[in-house]
């Protein structure tokens, strides 16, 4: 286990500061020092290999449990503190408080997005991640606001720009597209995964041509009678073709060519990726799918897996990825996509490593692909 003291890597969706100084009394006004009894206690100290101690301040609760998507603990109280020990693993951990059967979002825990909505969360590296920041140039994420009427809605664009592109001022760049998992957004890929920090430390390296990344909210809906619809296959493909490509064509330096151009994703990211790729192989040459599918599992859609987009795939694409962690859920869906990718003799990289459905995995995946890219 690393012993991690750049606050970065801990950094929440909000700040990429430590949340030292959330005061317990809001009505104290301004202060410039703050004392230990004024604000919240470090919320939890990794004490092990995967073991965190908890001490949460909810005075008032009666019963108070942390969950995390494999496990759940219950805490005891200690005065107006709830606090226990809990084996939660490595990597990114979701942390869900629950307190009298309510979940809350506590304010002294980082805060992510996930499952379409804020979530608590807690990072702890292991000796082989390949996020932390090195003394390295570091780029530029940018934002970019974008009317679409594909979505009929202002949609947001993360675009992670290397170091080198305000100063090379003459030259183009190549554009990975890059997608998230269902139930997150376009910020987790930078918040949560730590893209750039990989990218800044592959660059510094040598070991990556620097490269334009491009995040996009996968998670395209619309409302019904019924209730809310999510099209991430078909919707998803005419506003990233239509709009997007075009938009960041036109704003930014790239290499507007297939050549210079690919896409990955993770988990529903992944099948947008089969999808896109498979229907558009004049569009792209590089293909990731991380922890994820070539036939749609979420909607059902399979108008990508037919033989004219199968045969072609491989010959077209200068390079397909896939990778899965060997204990995901999703294993024998993956497995099922050997058989269909055998069966049309589609050559790609295929990889296997530690872990289930979760970042460390996506972080390895990306970590691997972007290595053999743009080459």
């Amino acid at each position: 286990m690393k012993n991690m003291n750049d606050e970065i890597c801990f950094s929440t969706g909000l700040t990429f500061r430590n949340l030292n100084m959330i005061p317990i009394d809001d009505g104290i006004g301004p202060v410039v020092n703050y004392s230990v009894d004024m604000v919240y206690p470090q919320a939890y100290k990794i004490v092990g290999v995967g073991i965190v101690n908890f001490k949460l301040y909810i005075p008032n609760a009666r019963a108070v449990y942390v969950r995390t998507y494999t496990h759940e603990f219950k805490l005891e109280k200690v005065g107006e503190y709830w606090s226990g020990e809990c084996k939660v693993g490595t990597g990114f951990i979701g942390i869900f408080i629950i307190v009298d059967g309510i979940e809350i979002l506590y304010p002294a825990l980082p805060i992510g997005f996930g499952g379409n909505r804020p979530i608590n969360f807690i990072e702890i590296l292991e000796e082989d991640a390949v996020i932390v920041p090195k003394k390295c140039k570091h780029g530029t994420i940018s934002i970019e606001y974008m009317k679409s009427d594909i979505t009929k809605r202002l949609e947001r664009i993360y675009i992670y720009l290397p170091f080198e592109y305000n100063v090379e001022i003459n030259k183009n760049y190549p554009v990975l597209y890059l997608q998230h998992g269902h139930g997150e957004n376009e910020t987790t890929w930078v918040n949560q995964g730590k893209m750039n920090f990989i990218l800044d430390n592959l660059i510094e390296e040598e070991k990556i041509v620097p490269f334009i990344v491009v995040m996009c909210n996968g998670m395209v809906s619309y409302e019904t009678k019924q209730g809310i619809t999510i099209s991430p296959a078909i919707k998803f493909e005419e506003f990233l073709i239509k709009e997007v490509i075009p938009y960041i064509d036109k704003r930014y330096r790239t290499i507007a060519k297939k050549e210079g151009r690919g896409m990955a994703g993770l988990s529903m990211g992944s099948m947008q990726t089969s999808v896109i790729t498979l229907k558009n192989q004049d569009l792209f040459d590089y293909v990731g799918i991380f922890s994820g599918f070539v036939r749609d599992f979420i909607s059902g859609y399979d108008g990508h897996i037919q033989e004219r987009y199968l045969n072609t795939y491989s010959k077209n694409m200068k390079y397909i990825f896939r990778g899965m962690g060997e204990d995901d859920r999703f294993l024998d869906m993956f497995e099922q996509d050997d058989q269909l990718l055998r069966e049309y003799e589609v050559e790609h990289e295929r990889k296997i490593y530690k872990g289930y459905h979760e970042w460390k995995v996506w972080q390895h995946c990306f970590y691997d692909f972007v290595q053999k890219i743009f080459k």
